[in-house]
Formats: structure tokens, C-alpha cells, sequence
């Protein structure tokens, strides 16, 4: 009787075991579907929060699209266009067997189990155990504590880079920001060509992608490498908010997306992390047809999360700045010491005082580390210059060489990118009425304040006017493309300026008429500083015409222009300039233009352009005039 007694209680206990285990299982397997059904309910494909991370945007038509075109990027086959499927899709991912370490969707998209946890309230326990070292090892390197928006100003001979960039900064514990990380969008882009360049960037030729790297890496590239002084701003983000931030980062690296020049760039795509670490912000909404660096940095300061700007120089602006305190001599005298041949022991006493030598030794100091930037100097023929002099600037003690250098006006300080002018003039006697648009960038008369000095880069440049006498409506011009760099050159850097030009231009034929024909114009040159602290530039071109009044419909064309640019005040800005072109193909005209512009800063916003000019066509005289009312928008 007790032996029955205790087997069945032993096989009543074994049920009920079996039971419960069933049960567990049973509950087990369906979790997923349980998180899908209160997924659906909450209508989480719908929320802004699983839009940005997937970087989605209404189509033109109905639906929506991601802006990544990386099938990486997606779980779901239709994840692109289908935010519910790629949301599906993600949590029964998230559920999958165990993978290899960093390959299971749990490593891969962090941002998105943050926010899917923080919507569904996912136990944890549930989630299958996973090796995810490499983004450990990541979280605990970065530590993530504030970020930074960092904008480098543009380079002025380098297409890829005269519009500016923006990149992201994570600061941790560290004391010394070099060793932060940033966050870089980017093209895959090595052309040199301005108008290969501009071209491929205009049609989504290139793809962008996303990295996590040191800062100190940005910074040498940058403010070393390139000499593009660089603007910091601090953003207004919680440690929490920050902490989103990076996950995001994390699950977008190696994650590319079809980069396009004049929108979805560096900064629009670098907006989607800013509407992470906040989703209450509209950042990437309120951008418009055409996004820019600088558009990035307004739209941001707008929204109240950036605080005021930190200026860190290049080492260009250096080197500029500490030979600014010395003759020639002593300019050639630190030169002499970086190429190696003279000895830092050579500066006597007798030939400068201590503070002069100081100001030599430093600025040699500082040539020496550009040939090695410059890859033109070995590690050990560097460290054997470099310490040479180092010895004898320590023996010279502090002195009073501070360098501090003034920081210039701020990207945000400038006008905004697309221009509207509205004015009038004459020409050849008959008086017009004109309409200018500029839809992106900068112009060399435009006010240079946040901007490059003698940098110009246009799209779709248009000029229309009305003459009243005639009740005639005109295009005067319209440049596709127009980019223009005159870099100057000095005793240490020595770039060569160039030009490229293609678009409609109203020109005058040999018979003196007017005509509208397609215009090809390229050149290369050099460029100067001016005793009036301005830039001195000459090119020499070639033009190419193309249109039916032509011979042939197509000429060519050598020639020359000269310019002189110069900053006469903050507010007041005037650009001379000579043009000759003889062509000898498809035509025999000769073609002499001069002109004088200016253009006056009214406010940050609004400037009143005044253009004189003058032009000899085989005999037939172009005088005009006009004036321009000019809104930056």
C-alpha cells in the first residue's frame, strides 16, 4: 500500500514537472508573437522613433522610403519601403538561434533593441545569449558621456571639400578630446576633377558611408593634412541622450547609402543621429532641396542644442601666423632649418635677439612637422631635425611668443546658401529689369564672413531679365556649374589655383548681335596674396562655345583673365577683373571684357551688388551697368 502510495505521488509529481515545462516551453516559443501583437497594437511601425532609426521618409508619392539603400541595413525584403515588415522582421531576428560573435541582429543593430525594449518592455532573460565583443569593447573605449558637432571649414582646392563638413564628436571621462571618437559620414570618393567630381556627386554616382573612429585622426587630417581650421560646438544632449546617439552610430557602421552632393550628404545624413539621441527633434524635416554644411549648423542652432562655437586653427593658420611676426630673412631663415640645411646653432645672438630667434626655431618647428604630414620627411629624418631644434628652443626659455591667433567669424556668422537678387541696369544703352537666383553656394562677391576667402562654388547660377522698350523677356545666363579657387601662394605652400565653368552665357558675335549659346570654360593659375592683405589671381583658359549663330556651331578659344580681389571693409567688398579670349576655331572674334564689382554687407543675410563693366567684341562695344538687391535664403 505504501509502495502504490508512493509511486503514484512520484508519477503525479512527474506530470506535473512535465506539465509545467511544457508550459514554459509552449510560453517560451510564442514570446516573439506576444511582442509582435503589442507591437501591433501600439502601432510602433507608425512612431517617429522607428523612422528615424531606420532613416524613413515619405516618398513623393504614397508610402515611405529609407534614405539607406545598403541591403545590410535591412531583415525584411521589402524593409526599405515597409517599415512594419522591417519591424517584424527585427523581432523574431532578435529571437533567432545563437550566431558567430558580432553577427547575431542583436550585435548589429543595438539602437534598435534599445527602443524596441524601451516600447515593449522585452525581458531580457528572454533574449537568446549572444557574443557581442567587439561593441563591448567599443561602449567601454568611447564611454559616452557628450557630443560635439564639429564643422571643418572648406578646402579650397579640393572639390571634394569647399562646401565645409560636419562631423560628430563623443566625448568620454577623458580630459583631452583628441582621444574622443567621431562619427563621419562620408563619399567613397577619390576623384580630383572638379567636374568629374561635381558631376558623379550631382547624379548618386558615389555611395556614402558611415565610421567610428579616433578624433585625433579628424583633427590630423584636417587641421594638419588639409590646413582647414576647424569650429566646435557643444551640443545640448543628456549622457542618456548621447549614450542613443552612439548606439545608433554603432549599427550604421560600414552601412552605405547613396551619397548626393548638394542633399543627402555628411550633414543631412549626420541629422538622423542628432533626431536618435532626441527623437522630439525635427532636424532632417526642415531641411530643403539643397543641404549644406552650414544649412546643418543653422538648422541645429535653431532647434537650441548647440552652444557657441570653439575655434581650434589649422596648423596652416599657424604657420601663418608666427611667420607673420618676421621678415623675409627670418621667414627664410625657419625654412632653411625645416629643409635641413642650416643648423638650429647657427642662430646666433649676433644675428637676432632671443625673441626673433624664438619665432624662427617655433616656426621651423612647425615646417618640419608639415614635411612629415606631407610624407616628405622619414620618421628618423624628422626626429633627427625636430630635436635639434627643440634643444636649442628650450634653452631659450618661454619668451614672450603666445601666437594667439584671432578666430574669424564662425560658418554661422555667414550668409545663408541660396541667394535671390532683384534690381536692374542697362545694357548697351537699353535698360532692363533683373531677376537673379543662386541656389547653391557662394559666389566670389559674395560676403566672405563664415566662408573661404577667394573660393567660389555655384550651381545653377541664373540671370533673367525684362527690357521694358523691347517687352522682351530674356535668360541672360544660367552656369550648371561654376567653381573657382584661387589659392594663394607663399614662400611655404606653393598650390596652384583653377576654374571650371559650363552653362548658357549671353555673348556677343562678331556681328555685334547678342546670343545665347552653351559655354565650356576651364583654366588653370596662380594666385597671390596682395599688399592690401586681398588676392592677386591670373588663369590661363580655354573656351569652348557651342550654338547656331556660330560657324560650324561650335568655336574655341585660348585666353587669359586677371582679377584682384580685396576686402576692403567687414562690410565692403570689391573684385577687378580682365578677360581676353581669341578664337581661332569655329569662329574669329575677339572677345575683351573689364569690370568692376562691389558688393556691400547690409546684414548677415542681405548685401546691394554694383557691377561696372565694359567689352570690345571685334569692334563692337558692351558697356552695362547694374545693380542687385541681394536676399540669402
Amino acid at each position: 500500500m505504501t509502495r502504490s502510495l508512493l509511486r503514484h505521488t512520484f508519477l503525479a509529481f512527474a506530470f506535473v514537472l512535465c506539465t509545467a515545462a511544457a508550459s514554459v516551453a509552449e510560453d517560451a516559443a510564442t514570446y516573439p508573437d506576444q511582442l509582435l501583437c503589442k507591437a501591433r497594437e501600439a502601432h510602433l511601425a507608425e512612431q517617429r522613433g522607428w523612422h528615424i532609426l531606420l532613416h524613413y521618409k515619405k516618398k513623393l508619392t504614397v508610402g515611405t522610403i529609407s534614405r539607406i539603400s545598403d541591403p545590410a541595413f535591412f531583415l525584411s525584403r521589402t524593409g526599405r519601403t515597409d517599415p512594419e515588415a522591417e519591424l517584424e522582421a527585427t523581432i523574431h531576428a532578435f529571437f533567432t538561434p545563437s550566431a558567430p560573435d558580432g553577427e547575431h541582429p542583436i550585435c548589429r543593430f543595438p539602437a534598435r533593441l534599445a527602443w524596441l525594449s524601451e516600447q515593449l518592455h522585452v525581458d531580457p532573460a528572454r533574449l537568446p545569449a549572444t557574443a557581442c565583443s567587439e561593441q563591448k569593447e567599443q561602449l567601454r573605449t568611447i564611454d559616452a558621456r557628450s557630443a560635439v558637432l564639429v564643422f571643418p571649414v572648406g578646402h579650397i582646392n579640393s572639390p571634394a571639400s569647399m562646401f565645409g563638413h560636419t562631423l560628430i564628436r563623443i566625448d568620454g571621462s577623458s580630459k583631452s578630446s583628441l582621444i574622443s571618437y567621431a562619427v563621419n559620414y562620408a563619399a567613397d570618393a577619390n576623384d580630383t576633377n572638379g567636374f568629374l567630381y561635381a558631376f558623379k556627386g550631382l547624379s548618386g554616382f558615389y555611395k556614402g558611408y558611415y565610421s567610428l573612429l579616433p578624433y585625433y585622426e579628424k583633427v590630423k587630417e584636417y587641421a594638419d593634412l588639409e590646413h582647414r581650421d576647424m569650429w566646435e560646438y557643444r551640443l545640448r544632449l543628456s549622457r542618456e541622450e548621447v549614450e542613443r546617439l552612439l548606439l545608433h552610430a554603432l549599427e550604421l557602421q560600414r552601412i552605405s547609402s547613396d551619397y548626393y552632393f548638394l542633399d543627402e550628404n555628411c550633414s543631412y545624413n549626420l541629422l538622423f543621429l542628432l533626431e536618435a539621441a532626441r527623437p522630439t527633434l525635427h532636424l532632417s524635416d526642415q531641411t530643403g532641396v539643397f543641404v549644406l554644411p552650414t544649412n546643418t549648423i543653422d538648422i541645429a542652432r535653431q532647434s537650441g542644442i548647440l552652444e557657441d562655437a570653439v575655434y581650434r586653427p589649422s596648423q596652416g593658420r599657424r604657420i601663418a601666423q608666427i611667420a607673420s611676426l618676421l621678415d623675409e630673412q627670418g621667414q627664410q631663415a625657419a625654412l632653411e632649418l625645416a629643409q635641413g640645411k642650416r643648423e638650429a646653432k647657427s642662430l646666433h645672438a649676433g644675428d637676432a635677439g632671443d625673441e626673433q630667434r624664438r619665432e624662427i626655431l617655433d616656426l621651423g618647428a612647425e615646417l618640419i612637422q608639415l614635411r612629415l604630414s606631407r610624407k616628405e620627411l622619414e620618421p628618423q629624418d624628422y626626429n633627427r631635425l625636430y630635436l635639434k631644434i627643440l634643444a636649442e628652443r628650450s634653452a631659450l626659455g618661454k619668451g614672450e611668443a603666445a601666437y594667439d591667433i584671432a578666430p574669424p567669424p564662425p560658418p554661422d556668422a555667414g550668409h545663408r546658401t541660396s541667394t535671390v537678387g532683384i534690381g536692374g541696369g542697362a545694357r548697351r544703352g537699353d535698360g532692363y529689369i533683373a531677376v537673379h537666383l543662386q541656389p547653391a553656394f557662394h559666389g566670389l562677391l559674395d560676403p566672405d564672413q563664415g566662408y573661404l576667402a577667394g573660393a567660389q562654388i555655384k550651381f545653377f547660377d541664373t540671370l533673367v531679365d525684362y527690357v521694358p522698350e523691347q517687352e522682351r523677356l530674356r535668360l541672360r545666363t544660367m552656369h550648371l556649374l561654376d567653381i573657382l579657387s584661387a589659392a594663394p601662394r607663399d614662400r611655404f605652400f606653393r598650390p596652384f589655383s583653377w576654374k571650371i565653368a559650363a552653362g548658357w552665357d549671353t555673348e556677343v558675335m562678331k556681328d555685334g548681335r547678342d546670343s545665347l549659346i552653351f559655354r565650356l570654360n576651364s583654366g588653370g593659375g596662380l594666385a597671390r596674396r596682395s599688399p592690401f592683405g586681398g588676392i592677386l589671381y591670373g588663369f590661363a583658359e580655354a573656351d569652348i562655345n557651342a550654338g547656331k549663330r556660330l560657324r560650324g556651331s561650335v568655336a574655341a578659344a585660348p585666353g587669359v583673365s586677371l582679377g584682384a580681389l580685396e576686402q576692403v571693409r567687414d562690410w565692403w567688398k570689391v573684385q577687378v577683373l580682365g578677360e581676353a579670349f581669341f578664337y581661332v576655331v569655329g569662329d574669329d572674334r575677339i572677345s575683351l571684357k573689364a569690370s568692376l564689382a562691389q558688393n556691400f554687407r547690409l546684414a548677415q543675410h542681405q548685401s546691394l551688388a554694383l557691377v561696372l563693366s565694359y567689352g570690345d567684341v571685334s569692334g563692337h562695344a558692351v558697356p552695362e551697368a547694374r545693380v542687385l538687391l541681394n536676399c540669402y535664403f
